[in-house]
């Protein structure tokens, strides 16, 4: 028996944990105009029922209280009324029966208007009583007309439709104070006139109660739609920016928390837009070493030994032409060569580290940079003899470059000021590939022999004289990369 019992305990644990796990998952849900609306109702519910209930409670026990007083007070004024005509008749000295009708006439009278009947019993069990229609309700048996002469003080009875109070007629029968009963009176009032005062003031507490539940349902529900609204744009805003869209901001609105949130927002936005556009002036190996180095110091020789190929590209009598152009014209035209350079070495694996004057200076650090970058120099000169094919047929002023590159070891590393640096390549690579862009002509491609070499004859290259390098106590062998031949790979 036990056994079932502490099972029963158990399922019934089980039951409320289940039920409330679906009311929270219910809850969560919910949109948050929702959830405040509904927690909103239920503290205005909450609040109504603490304060209600008590203030009903305590309106309707005044209220009970003043009927009781009142339907006393009116029992114990027709027992009054009534004394001296009933001790008249007692005492066989007048007729008292017009006269009882009378007083009853008199108290129906009055502004009692809840009081529906009132009637006079005397000792003979003689009912008198007002209204007429009420006989047939006060049809006493002669022992409840007994047990109402036998009462001493006033007595109340209620029933489905009336609350009945009954008073006895007593009267002094000697000087040692002895009193007899000669009568009974009895006045009746309707229940549901005398309830209706509490009722009408529960109906008003029930429907002021709904009022302010509903209006502050649908003012919180208006308010939290505005803010869900505005946190719906910063959504949204979030997932434009999300999709690479910076041209965007959201309007605070308000000073409070959400306005607060969407100038932060902003100010991110706009934090982003600079950081996209710094980032255009830096170069990509720069920026993949902070993100490398998120969190750390950066300082300068923090320098580390890379194998790299280096790419020089150099516009050929660019003074000669730049002479013969406006600034403006000649920043447009240098931009056409440069983007086109820049989406080549990209595509290649290549990182633009600068651009110098009308010089473009690239790395590839990446495994197969050798093949990489002559890839890259290869699709520049045929992308730049395409573009100049058709500035001719326009009429326009065209550019031509020479291109250098060399491999080998290097030192990436920050170069600088602690205030302003620069994360670039260092080293004897760098240099030969500037000097043999330096004596590469317009729309030739020049590579050390050396580098050549570890290619194993996968591109037609034409040997050149050596150039002799300062510091370097050998000449250095060079050769021209043939990019008219489709076997480069």
């Amino acid at each position: 028996m036990i056994g079932n019992f502490v099972l029963e305990i158990d399922n019934l644990i089980h039951f409320f944990k289940k039920q409330t796990q679906s009311i929270e998952g219910f809850f969560q849900s919910l949109g948050i105009k929702y959830k405040l609306s509904l927690i909103i109702a239920l503290v205005v519910i909450a609040v109504l029922i603490i304060f209600s209930v008590p203030v009903l409670i305590h309106q309707k026990a005044i209220l009970e209280q003043k009927v009781e007083e009142t339907c006393r007070i009116s029992a114990e004024l027709l027992s009054h009324n009534v004394r001296d005509i009933l001790l008249c008749k007692v005492t066989n000295k007048c007729e008292p029966e017009g006269l009882v009708q009378e007083q009853i006439e008199r108290l129906i009278a009055t502004d009692l208007s809840d009081l529906n009947f009132a009637f006079v019993i005397d000792i003979n069990h003689e009912l008198t009583l007002k209204p007429d229609s009420m006989r047939k309700y006060l049809n006493f048996s002669s022992d409840e007309l007994s047990d109402l002469l036998r009462i001493e003080k006033t007595d109340k009875r209620v029933n489905q439709d009336y609350i009945e109070y009954y008073h006895p007629v007593r009267v002094r029968v000697d000087t040692s104070g002895r009193r007899k009963t000669i009568g009974v009176v009895g006045v009746g009032f309707s229940r549901e006139a005398i309830q209706g005062p509490i009722a009408k003031t529960r109906t008003l507490i029930y429907t002021s109660a709904t009022v302010i539940i509903i209006i502050s349902v649908l003012g919180i529900y208006f308010l939290a739609a505005r803010m869900v609204t505005r946190i719906t744009e910063l959504s949204s805003a979030a997932r434009e920016i999300g999709a690479g869209n910076l041209d965007i901001s959201v309007n605070p609105g308000s000073k409070d928390e959400v306005g607060q949130l969407a100038r932060e927002f902003n100010n991110m936005v706009n934090h982003f837009r600079e950081k996209l556009h710094m980032q255009k002036f830096v170069s990509k190996l720069t920026v993949q070493m902070i993100k490398e180095r998120s969190g750390s110091i950066l300082k300068l020789a923090e320098g580390e030994r890379h194998s790299v190929a280096i790419l020089f590209s150099d516009i050929r009598n660019f003074t000669t032409v730049a002479e013969k152009l406006e600034p403006e014209q000649i920043v447009k035209l240098i931009n056409i060569y440069f983007h086109l350079q820049t989406e080549m070495i990209e595509k290649n694996g290549g990182i633009v580290d600068k651009f110098m004057g009308d010089q473009v200076m690239a790395i590839f650090p990446t495994q197969n940079m050798l093949p990489s970058a002559i890839a890259a120099a290869v699709a520049i000169q045929r992308g730049i003899r395409e573009v100049n094919r058709k500035r001719k047929q326009q009429g326009e002023v065209i550019l031509e470059v020479g291109i250098g590159i060399n491999h080998g070891p290097a030192v990436l590393g920050n170069m600088g000021h602690k205030l302003r640096m620069d994360y670039t390549v260092i080293g004897d690579v760098v240099n030969i590939a500037a000097r043999l862009c330096g004596i590469a002509k317009a729309g030739q491609i020049i590579a050390s022999m050396e580098a050549v070499k570890n290619l194993n004859g996968k591109y037609p290259t034409t040997r050149l004289q050596p150039i002799i390098v300062k510091g370097r106590s050998r000449a250095i062998e060079i050769c021209e990369v043939d990019y008219d031949r489709d076997v480069i790979m």
